[in-house]
């Protein structure tokens, strides 16, 4: 897919982890606007590899990583001290470690990610809004504080006055600190301080995360742009073609 360009591993440290990825179209002899990439919950970066291609092909540099702690991937951690919190501090890190590198254009980064990634990236480029140029999520899991209040964690119900110290979440084990740090945030009012352009594509048939907290989203951001498709969470089912078009129009259009 990506074998005509160049591709090179990286890793660093991070909260006491190994954090591992790699990095795109990264042979640039003058910086380069540059895309940093991330998963959502307990995926890796090899999901958002159809993404990637379309930054690359739009001449981007691409960093993409797996999160620490996933359950997936090739960053080192267990799951069940993986959190929102975590994440954000994983990104950070690997944010700072960009910012260093010859072929990355420090005026230029753009921070992408889906589901629960893209609840990441938003946080984090509201705390770093004078380094972040855009903002692109795709299906945002807004969602993650209310449904921990209430006891829902990505589907797995608990009782959310007695939250157990670990406990399966889908397909990894979760711990206690996952929904604790979860219940600590208020996306709205924390995100929606980054004025600089946000694009937002989300299925209208989504049954995990609604499309209604994009449409709020959408409202709160002062420079956003939400794109509605049929299609579920992931577009794993329905929806990656017209994302995938969707995407590269806006990438089009940029230039």
């Amino acid at each position: 897919m990506m074998k005509y360009m160049k591709i090179k591993p990286f890793k660093i440290t991070s909260a006491e982890n190994t954090l591992r990825g790699i990095m795109l179209n990264c042979d640039a002899k003058t910086p380069k606007k540059t895309i940093i990439l991330c998963h959502g919950f307990a995926s890796n970066m090899l999901i958002t590899s159809p993404y990637a291609k379309a930054f690359t092909d739009s001449g981007y540099a691409v960093i993409m990583f797996d999160f620490c702690m996933s359950g997936s991937g090739i960053s080192g951690g267990k799951s069940v001290n993986m959190s929102v919190q975590t994440q954000k501090k994983n990104l950070f890190d690997v944010l700072e470690y960009a910012k260093a590198l010859d072929f990355v254009d420090n005026n230029h980064i753009t921070l992408c990610g889906c589901s629960q990634g893209g609840l990441v990236c938003s946080l984090v480029a509201a705390e770093k809004e004078d380094e972040i140029e855009r903002l692109i999520m795709y299906y945002p899991a807004l969602c993650i504080p209310d449904d921990s209040r209430r006891g829902c964690v990505i589907g797995t119900k608990i009782d959310p006055n007695n939250v157990p110290d670990s406990f399966h979440g889908v397909f990894v084990r979760l711990g206690k600190k996952y929904v604790e740090d979860a219940r600590t945030l208020d996306p709205y009012e924390q995100i929606c301080t980054f004025k600089k352009p946000v694009l937002i594509i989300h299925g209208i048939e989504d049954k995990l995360v609604k499309i209604e907290y994009s449409r709020k989203a959408n409202e709160r951001y002062e420079n956003c742009e939400l794109i509605e498709v049929h299609g579920d969470h992931g577009f794993i089912l329905k929806g990656f073609i017209a994302g995938k078009k969707a995407t590269e129009k806006y990438l089009r259009d940029l230039n």
